[in-house]
């Protein structure tokens, strides 16, 4: 396991220590630990463990809330007691969220994943939240009991929050008596609150967008994906080419393997050309498209002269790809506030049925077009 904090923007740690040592600050002038003057810059960040850098955003908060004030900038800061006595209880304890994100063999998350965390963190920051980040290898499923245990043991956390959760991540929890919320993944048999944005939805609608354009061609390879919900997709696959009148074959529709990685995946798209060239691949993430990219390219076919990609996911790094991909886009923010306020309002953790879907948005690209001419 590995704290995210080294692998996204900056600000996010940094701010999180200022907080922290602004809330200590208030601790100690509430409780009287200095009689008229605060000690010095240095003196503070060496007790409060933190840089003089942060230690020096950290007063300018409090001066700013009127509890100390200084006159030049080397002067000392007197203490306003009487302010202090006024003033709300600012500094009540932080309370620590853990953020689980799944590690897909490299030491970083994926640009969406550290997109939704910085979301998280401007929410939750200002409104007390100590927020820690680790990635960990649970995309497999299976249970991993004594690294979690080992976790909450280190950060003893009020809540966790897991990207893509697990049944075996949700069994853990119910057992280990803390609260968890999933953004997507899967529940299995479960009861856990959770928010996401629904593939099924933006498989709908690929699906209607492709079948709109004379494709009937069509393969949506599934490596690496939890049982329940490929199969979910798959369902939504074969409606909607059925419903066109054209076949369902699931081998070259829906070609699965349980394995994930490059690896598997090349093979889902191997099996899928040997039954024939498909006109159209929806890839479920922004590797798979880059990878499904290269295997069609090496095959000397053109993208979308000969064969169509559509991806469910967004990297920023797409608006630099030629043909633009045509993706989609989902609404981080809105997951983001919807964590934060069930986070905010703990009492209604054990209201299990909260589900929350958003709807991913269409952007039209240019690797998109009508099948080719037989």
């Amino acid at each position: 396991m590995e704290n995210l904090s080294t692998h996204l923007a900056g600000p996010v740690e940094k701010d999180s220590r200022v907080l922290q040592a602004e809330l200590a600050l208030r601790r100690n002038l509430r409780s009287g630990s200095w009689k008229e003057y605060v000690p010095g810059i240095r003196t503070l960040a060496t007790s409060f463990g933190v840089s003089p850098a942060t230690m020096v955003k950290a007063v300018e908060r409090v001066r700013n809330d009127g509890w100390i004030s200084n006159k030049g900038e080397r002067r000392r800061f007197l203490i306003h007691r009487d302010v202090i006595l006024k003033s709300k209880g600012k500094e009540a304890a932080l309370r620590t969220l853990l953020l689980l994100a799944p590690k897909t063999g490299h030491n970083e998350p994926a640009r969406g994943t550290s997109q939704l965390l910085l979301h998280l963190w401007e929410l939750l920051s200002p409104l007390g939240w100590s927020i820690r980040f680790h990635l960990d290898d649970y995309a497999s499923g299976k249970r991993r009991q004594k690294q979690w245990d080992a976790l909450v043991e280190l950060e003893k956390p009020q809540a966790v929050v897991a990207i893509l959760g697990t049944p075996a991540m949700a069994a853990w929890a119910r057992d280990a008596k803390i609260p968890i919320f999933f953004s997507g993944g899967t529940i299995g048999d479960y009861s856990v609150p959770m928010v996401g944005v629904s593939s099924n939805l933006m498989l709908e609608e690929a699906m209607d967008k492709l079948i709109g354009l004379g494709h009937r061609d069509i393969t949506l390879p599934l490596s690496g994906r939890a049982t329940s919900f490929a199969a979910a997709l798959k369902t939504t696959i074969s409606k909607k080419l059925v419903n066109a009148g054209f076949d369902f074959i699931s081998e070259f529709n829906c070609p699965t393997s349980e394995a994930g990685g490059v690896e598997a995946y090349h093979k889902c798209l191997d099996r899928a050309f040997a039954i024939k060239t498909p006109t159209a691949i929806i890839c479920l993430d922004w590797r798979e498209y880059v990878t499904s990219l290269c295997y069609v390219q090496r095959k000397g076919l053109r993208i979308p002269q000969d064969i169509s990609l559509i991806c469910q996911s967004h990297d920023h790094s797409a608006d630099w790809f030629i043909p633009k991909p045509t993706h989609f886009m989902h609404p981080l923010n809105k997951i983001a506030s919807t964590l934060c306020e069930w986070l905010e309002d703990m009492t209604t953790y054990n209201n299990f049925s909260l589900l929350a879907t958003v709807r991913g948005v269409l952007a039209e690209g240019e690797s998109v077009a009508s099948p080719p001419k037989k």
